[in-house]
């Protein structure tokens, strides 16, 4: 029974999220939390016959998307904000200004002229706000660690993208291991500025592949 199987899970969850989103109830989160499960029967049943570990994985990161949408909820309700006002940065948009940043250029980036429909979409009204999301990604950038400062450093500081296997050189490992450390300094720097974009979760089989393809914060 997924009470007494992620009980535990649901209170830690729980417990995060209201340290996070602190004008919400953590019992309402719980509530919400376990309101999942009770919507997702199907999904529960197909993972259940999965390994633990990835029923698990599958399990925490849909609880971790129905925790985030249920708080920027009540955020919203309670600070007076509308959701469509919320802006999720996706990888696109902070690698074409990774490197001015890097650079200390205030010139807008050729990459994000090629991606202004994404201001004309309801997302952002004012054109110059180009400016705005650079100065957000450069506190964010700001905020890793020097670790991992650097590895976005040698990938994006060049006019053009360092090749994997030269950062693999600078960073003294393989051009797995090189793509796996800018995922996770590219992760680290996108929970920076708020996290992932919650997705819509609907009471189908999903897999774990198709499930990692789709975000998110796990």
């Amino acid at each position: 029974m997924y009470v007494d199987e992620y009980g535990s899970m649901v209170l830690a969850l729980a417990a995060e999220y209201h340290r996070k989103y602190p004008m919400t109830e953590q019992p309402d989160i719980q509530q919400t939390l376990w309101l999942w499960f009770v919507s997702h029967p199907q999904k529960y049943k197909e993972w259940s016959v999965l390994e633990q570990k990835d029923r698990d994985k599958l399990i925490a990161k849909s609880l971790r998307n129905a925790a985030i949408k249920y708080c920027e909820r009540e955020k919203s309700r309670k600070v007076g904000y509308e959701l469509l006002d919320l802006y999720y940065y996706d990888a696109s948009v902070i690698e074409a200004f990774l490197p001015s940043i890097i650079a200390e250029s205030y010139e807008i980036p050729v990459a994000i002229k090629d991606l202004n429909y994404k201001f004309s979409k309801g997302e952002s009204t004012d054109t110059n706000n180009w400016l705005v999301l650079r100065s957000d990604i450069a506190t964010a950038y700001y905020r890793l660690s020097e670790a991992k400062q650097n590895v976005l450093r040698i990938r994006y500081s060049a006019s053009e993208e360092t090749e994997w296997k030269d950062l693999a050189g600078e960073l003294k490992t393989t051009e797995d291991g090189a793509r796996m450390k800018v995922q996770r300094a590219l992760s680290s720097l996108i929970k920076n500025l708020g996290g992932y974009r919650p997705y819509k979760d609907e009471d189908v089989l999903v897999t774990e592949e198709d499930n990692d393809d789709t975000s998110t914060e796990s």
